[in-house]
């Protein structure tokens, strides 16, 4: 499985934990507020990163063969820094996009 794939697959694990797609996770109208929004996108987000950050241990340990640990070598070290500078990367700017997304789908069911 690619990169890319992997990823979004941990993205809509998350939001079908939190059910994220029910209508109620978008719908603001009546005064009901972004409340509900917001839980389900923290509550998604958190599950996708254990996801995301659980697959990033496996990825390593299919890498080594084993469990590895900082300080073991040089080049243990640089793949340990370069695999938790993507993770936090991708945690960050999907949290940015998909957030951004639901909050103005959100506004659009908002009473005018």
């Amino acid at each position: 499985m690619g990169f890319g794939s992997g990823l979004a697959s941990c993205w809509i694990a998350g939001a079908l934990a939190a059910r994220g797609f029910e209508s109620d996770a978008f719908d603001v109208s009546n005064g009901k507020g972004y409340g509900v929004v917001i839980e389900r996108l923290i509550k998604g987000g958190a599950f996708a990163t254990g996801i995301l950050i659980l697959s990033t241990q496996l990825d390593l340990l299919f890498e080594y063969g084993r469990w590895i640990l900082p300080g073991e070598s040089d080049e243990v070290d640089v793949r340990l820094l370069s695999a938790s500078v993507e993770v936090l990367n991708d945690i960050f700017f999907e949290a940015i996009t998909l957030s951004s997304w639901r909050i103005y789908r959100a506004s659009l069911t908002a009473d005018r």
